[in-house]
């Protein structure tokens, strides 16, 4: 019977027998989410003009009352035209 077994061709070829429990011994966990969104990729001269924007929008209150103003002068003008 020995020289029989030998003989024969292997068949297994794989199995997930003990998988399951390695992976579950630390715990599956799910992937970090990242807290920003990554610019590769993207259009660059778009993510350029993003930062830029980004940086004008931030100025003290000073300065946004007359952004404000400037801007309610600018929109008369556009409207007695």
């Amino acid at each position: 019977s020995r020289s029989f077994s030998a003989a024969m061709a292997k068949s297994k070829n794989h199995t997930g027998n003990n998988q399951v429990y390695k992976n579950h011994r630390n715990g599956i966990k799910k992937t970090r989410r990242p807290k920003k969104m990554s610019m590769q990729g993207m259009n660059c001269k778009f993510v350029r003009n993003q930062a830029f924007a980004k940086r004008g929008m931030n100025c003290t209150p000073e300065e946004k009352e007359q952004r404000l103003v400037a801007q309610k002068e600018a929109q008369k003008k556009m409207e007695e035209k």
